[in-house]
């Protein structure tokens, strides 16, 4: 199999992810697995491509794919008031007909209604664009939706691949609509709320997808509550928001006032969920607690009223004399702590099945995705493998020929990628993969090295060059090189006599 670097897949999608531009910060933990899951999405036979069917499809087919609902993320389009004509569907659509063609003899009226080849007109959207498209691949215009993403942050998006399944989510989310879609609004949470960042035109999409590859899990908690109110009061507040639908991409089971925030999305807001995993949350003896006291249900009243029971039988025990009525009270009161427990026991049960499930109840679509296996992602594909292998070879030949920063940035890519693949994967048939990567990072040190020492006069590099390839190598040692043997020099020279003055200082003090 020949794979040409200018035609691969793989980079292309490293260009589309921003991987190659952006050099601020580090780069997330093992960032190229966002292609591979991405790989599964386009797989309509993947177990993870079919769960996540009812986001990711938009098809302009009549027929959904399976498991996939009638009514997806983008909406029907209102229709406005252009016609076009068009065949019956029914004979209910009769009083609909154009009315010359009641003129036609009965028979043929007849005829006609039966083989549904009478005329009507029939609303259509027209095309009206809010400007002029400049781009085959971004068009907006006024009636394309407008979708709020809800990405989650916090340190537990780390395990099972999860962040990079949502990452892959995302990528192919908005991949998928990038034609149809006039808006795109994107928001971090965890314990505290990100910045809003919004895509309106082909630049802008371009940097939030960037953003949002680069984004990492390091966040404690999941404010989900929190979250979801402020994307509503953006949608209510700012005006290009309006009609906004929500997507939530989680892995947190947090809990929420369904009621509250029903009553905040009104009639105009949509929303929908992705969990990611199957974590579960119980609540906790506070919050038990306190909706016994503010409850309105059957079993919070009873509790109530035994517990006043209970605190006027220990006012009674103080009062009475006899002790044969103290012992009767005493028995009450250990039946009343018995019941009060049961109930109490009963209330928590019911409210775990639902406690931190409260999104689904108010979620269009909601979609819980089992982790992600490694053997899913790092099977043993040969054709992949293969594929890989043959353009790390060709990368190879690029750098023994020539090559410029962008060939070095590329290789470090693949040298990423081809890493992630043998470190990850159970095949033990791995030596020439991993023999070929050794290889390809062995030329990389070299050019590094050469660069900095300025002997490579074929190759142009500037800091920011080094810095980013030495980011995507993810090696302390190559960053090191950036500094020359001489401003190393000078440095140890500073600490050497500021060390010096201050021992001579010290000797001054003590004599």
């Amino acid at each position: 199999m020949t794979t040409t670097i200018t035609q691969s897949d793989f980079l292309e999608k490293m260009v589309e992810f921003g991987f190659f531009d952006r050099i601020e910060g580090t780069l997330p933990d093992d960032f190229t697995l966002v292609y591979e899951i991405a790989r599964i999405l386009e797989d309509s036979t993947q177990r993870l491509s079919q769960t996540l069917a009812p986001i990711i499809w938009n098809d302009d087919s009549e027929t959904p794919p399976p498991q996939s609902p009638e009514s997806t993320i983008i909406p029907h389009i209102h229709t406005s008031e252009e016609y076009e004509a068009n065949l019956i569907d029914s004979y209910r659509d009769i009083a609909r007909i154009y009315p010359h063609q009641f003129l036609l003899p009965e028979t043929v009226f007849y005829q006609r209604l039966a083989e549904r080849s009478l005329w009507m007109p029939k609303p259509r959207v027209p095309r009206n664009y809010r400007y002029q498209k400049d781009s085959d691949t971004f068009a907006p215009d006024s009636r394309k939706q407008k979708v709020y993403i809800l990405f989650d942050t916090s340190r537990s998006m780390q395990e099972h691949f999860r962040i990079h399944v949502a990452k892959a989510l995302v990528y192919f989310f908005l991949k998928k609509n990038k034609k149809e879609l006039g808006t795109i609004f994107f928001r971090t949470f965890d314990a505290e709320i990100g910045q809003l960042h919004r895509a309106e035109n082909a630049g802008a999409y371009d940097d939030l997808m960037s953003y949002a590859m680069h984004v990492k899990a390091v966040g404690a908690g999941t404010a989900l509550s929190k979250a979801i109110e402020t994307a509503i009061s953006d949608i209510h507040t700012v005006t290009t928001l309006a009609e906004t639908e929500i997507l939530i991409i989680t892995d947190g089971a947090a809990h929420i006032d369904p009621e509250k925030i029903k009553r905040l999305m009104g009639d105009s807001i949509t929303i929908h969920c992705v969990k990611i995993g199957n974590a579960t949350i119980q609540p906790d003896t506070k919050y038990v607690q306190d909706l016994i006291i503010t409850g309105n249900s059957e079993q919070t009243v009873q509790i109530r009223k035994l517990i006043e029971r209970k605190r006027d039988l220990e006012k009674q025990l103080y009062t009475v004399t006899a002790e044969s009525r103290k012992t009767a009270i005493r028995g009450e009161i250990a039946h009343c702590d018995k019941m009060i427990n049961q109930l109490t026991g009963r209330l928590t049960s019911s409210i775990a099945s639902t406690y931190g499930k409260e999104i689904e109840q108010i979620a269009s679509i909601f979609i819980n995705v089992s982790d992600i296996q490694a053997n899913e992602v790092f099977g043993q594909d040969e054709d992949r493998k293969n594929t890989l292998e043959a353009l790390a070879r060709e990368m190879i030949e690029t750098l023994q020929n020539s090559p410029t920063a962008e060939d070095l940035k590329r290789a470090a890519v693949i040298f990423d990628h081809i890493k992630l693949f043998t470190d990850n994967s159970n095949d033990d048939d791995n030596k020439s993969f991993d023999g070929i990567n050794k290889e390809l990072k062995s030329y990389l040190d070299k050019l590094l090295a050469e660069s900095t020492q300025k002997q490579m006069a074929n190759v142009e590099f500037s800091e920011d060059d080094k810095i980013q390839i030495s980011k995507l190598l993810k090696s302390q040692r190559t960053m090191m090189q950036r500094i020359s043997i001489i401003k190393l020099l000078r440095i140890l020279y500073k600490k050497l006599r500021r060390y010096l003055l201050r021992l001579k200082q010290h000797r001054r003090f003590r004599g």
